[in-house]
């Protein structure tokens, strides 16, 4: 994969006896996100537990705007002695596909390591429990899962999207483990290096989300994926304008990954939605969607909210489908 063009800003190396190779390293991409509290607590247990001749971390801004929140990152950065820490700003905005494939260029680990920057693990023993798997080396994938345990944001304009979380995403290690790919998330993965080279993100998902669901869908076809019960608190919620905003700008994603991966397309509400509701003409289309984006921001109840939510994502997908295959 070429990456001739891609032009980096900055790039610090602050570590404690640079190794041609790590067990694993730990990378994460960041855009408009305060990363103290992520990366002070992964140093934190690194420091305590003297991993630091077996891992690296690796930071990437993917060219954020907000100026001074950037500022205050490379500070903090700066300011870490104890691990072998490396920090990367780019000099454009690559996405989130793209990003992650970056990372794991530079990464020297055996393993892979994905972190979102606005999650925090929920235990104590989170990177070592990793770092076991990774010296055991009989997964290729191990997947940690999601939480919504600890709530940094606060405000009712936040719940709703705490409860679409908490309910669609954080899942148990049984659950998971039912439907692999699904559960496949960038937000908490590690991967063994040799394998990602192989199955590297798709750059075609430039916009909003599914890029994970994609990788994930290829990966448990070839690898051996494992659930395991090592979460991470998603501390980024948004508001209720946010996550619908969201849901709308992932539509053409979502049809992306359709068309590459039909059979597991299938397996999805919404598919079963909207098979019965293309057959709809694009004018009752558009009316549904006006009524179920009117109730959406009309209704308190978050339960409702959500099957409404569903419903008016199965509607976007069926008129994309049908103005795509008239």
């Amino acid at each position: 994969m070429r990456r001739e063009g891609y032009q980096y800003k900055k790039f610090y190396s602050m570590n404690s006896g640079e190794k041609s190779c790590f067990i694993l390293s730990i990378c994460i991409p960041v855009f408009n996100r305060d990363i103290h509290l992520l990366i002070g607590k992964l140093i934190e247990e690194i420091s305590a537990k003297k991993y630091q001749e077996y891992i690296e971390l690796i930071v990437m801004d993917d060219f954020s705007s907000r100026t001074e929140l950037k500022y205050a990152n490379h500070q903090f950065i700066l300011e870490q002695k104890s691990i072998n820490l490396h920090y990367i700003e780019l000099e454009q905005n690559v996405g989130r596909s793209k990003i992650r494939n970056l990372l794991a260029e530079k990464a020297s680990g055996k393993f892979l390591l994905f972190l979102d920057s606005d999650v925090l693990p929920d235990q104590t023993d989170f990177v070592k429990k990793y770092l076991d798997y990774a010296t055991e080396n009989k997964w290729d994938v191990i997947c940690g899962g999601l939480s919504y345990k600890n709530r940094t944001v606060t405000g009712k304009e936040y719940d709703f999207y705490f409860y679409f979380g908490s309910r669609a995403e954080a899942k148990s290690v049984e659950a998971r483990g039912r439907i692999p790919w699904r559960y496949v998330w960038t937000s908490n993965v590690m991967v063994r290096k040799s394998v990602f080279l192989q199955t590297s993100f798709d750059e075609r998902f430039v916009g909003y989300g599914y890029e994970d669901s994609e990788w994930g869908i290829r990966l448990t076809k070839e690898y051996k994926v494992l659930h395991i019960d090592n979460t991470v608190s998603h501390l980024g919620l948004v508001t209720k304008e946010t996550v619908y905003q969201k849901m709308r700008d992932s539509i053409g994603s979502y049809m992306l990954l359709a068309k590459l991966h039909p059979e597991a397309f299938r397996e999805s509400s919404i598919h079963n939605i909207s098979k019965w509701i293309v057959f709809l003409n694009n004018q009752l289309l558009e009316i549904a969607d006006t009524v179920l984006k009117k109730m959406f921001f009309s209704i308190n109840s978050n339960s409702l909210c959500f099957l409404i939510f569903q419903l008016n994502k199965a509607v976007l997908f069926a008129k994309q489908a049908k103005n795509q295959n008239p």
